[in-house]
């Protein structure tokens, strides 16, 4: 069960709140400011990326963040056409549950997680609708996982 934690705490990776198809304040800012249209196309990628970047600088100084008791993220920075994690994977458990059941078997039950949190990655409107991913790397005791998930992985309701 401790196993499932670390592979469940994966995807519950955000330091946002979960968005169920509404536009957020973000969204509501950057249409207000035309840096997207009525339908959240980026319209200026290097003014979005700007605030992104402040964004992220003021994120950063809540880091690391104990995700759970198995994932420390370390960094996160947001683009205009993705956000990149990184973390770390602290269960003293993975290392052998990822012998017993193999690195292919891991990375498959990772990203399958990661799909259904889609919500919580793709939280404002510009990401769902533009093309976008998320990039996640997590460094276990002994090897590194590098996941993505794009926008179009997912079904928004």
């Amino acid at each position: 069960m401790q196993l499932k934690k670390i592979i469940l705490g994966v995807c519950t990776c955000s330091l946002t709140t979960l968005a169920i198809a509404q536009p957020t304040d973000l969204d509501q800012y950057l249409l207000k400011k035309k840096i997207v249209d009525q339908n959240y196309s980026i319209k200026n990628t290097a003014a979005l990326n700007e605030i992104l970047d402040y964004i992220s600088d003021e994120d950063s100084r809540t880091m690391p963040y104990q995700l759970d008791q198995n994932i420390v993220i370390e960094k996160m920075r947001l683009y205009a056409d993705h956000v990149e994690i990184s973390g770390l994977i602290t269960s003293p458990d993975f290392k052998q549950f990822a012998q017993d059941i193999g690195d292919r078997q891991v990375h498959e039950m990772m990203k399958k997680n990661l799909v259904h949190s889609c919500p919580k990655f793709f939280e404002h409107q510009f990401q769902r609708v533009n093309p976008y991913q998320v990039k996640i790397k997590l460094t276990a005791e002994q090897k590194n996982y590098d996941l993505s998930l794009k926008n179009s992985d997912c079904n928004f309701e």
